[in-house]
């Protein structure tokens, strides 16, 4: 329930808008699904079922306790805020807030659509790149080459974080400069142990929260 009203707010704005603000990892998920023959989407929807069928799924096989506790939700949420807070000292430190900014067509974009898109790519670059993608390195590195529990997490995080950073160099590779990627490669290993961690619900939001900051406050000031 904590992640919710971030799922209908992006899949509205998706729904809304006249500007394309579907974001890479969510278009991909959307096009996966389609290639078991459903309906064409344009991405609307069908990305936010996924997210929650998914996670429903997740906290049926974890054996969590069903409640819904507004004490908790607001916790978690000021624990996301204050999780994302290091995450944008370290970025404006090393000068990545400009220059992801700078190197993004989203700069062009109004302030619902900036937070819109920041909101997006907390939700599904965190399924994509932290549940999924961790998930799927712990199970071979244990399952198939027979290591630790602690070994297949170590090496999920770190597998998630280099793909990560180099996620954000595409569809145009080579386009960032390298203190840019070293910033995202060390963003998706914080993003990644915080995964781990304190769960799939705190990192979305906190990369969420660091997103809306660095794409509306700091990308302002920058320009």
């Amino acid at each position: 329930m904590f992640l919710l009203p971030l799922i209908l707010f992006y899949e509205f704005a998706l729904y809304s808008t006249n500007k394309n603000i579907q974001i890479k990892a969510h278009d991909h998920l959307v096009r996966f699904f389609e290639q078991f023959d459903m309906p064409p989407t344009r991405g609307l929807w069908l990305g936010g079922v996924a997210i929650l069928t998914i996670l429903f799924l997740w906290h049926i096989f974890t054996g969590n306790r069903w409640g819904i506790k507004l004490k908790v939700i607001a916790g978690m949420a000021l624990e996301s805020i204050a999780y994302a807070i290091p995450l944008l000292l370290f970025g404006a430190v090393l000068g990545g807030l400009a220059a992801a900014a700078s190197a993004s067509p989203i700069v062009g974009l109004n302030e619902f659509d900036k937070i819109a898109v920041s909101i997006g790519a907390g939700l599904y670059e965190e399924l994509v790149f932290r549940m999924l993608l961790i998930a799927f390195v712990h199970t071979v590195v244990c399952n198939v080459f027979k290591q630790s529990n602690l070994a297949g997490i170590t090496a999920g995080v770190l597998i998630s974080a280099i793909l990560f950073a180099l996620y954000h160099d595409l569809p145009n590779a080579g386009s960032l400069s390298a203190i840019t990627l070293f910033f995202f490669s060390i963003a998706g290993l914080y993003l990644g142990i915080l995964y781990v961690s304190r769960g799939f619900g705190i990192a979305a939001a906190t990369h969420a929260a660091y997103d809306v900051v660095a794409t509306t406050l700091l990308a302002t000031l920058a320009a």
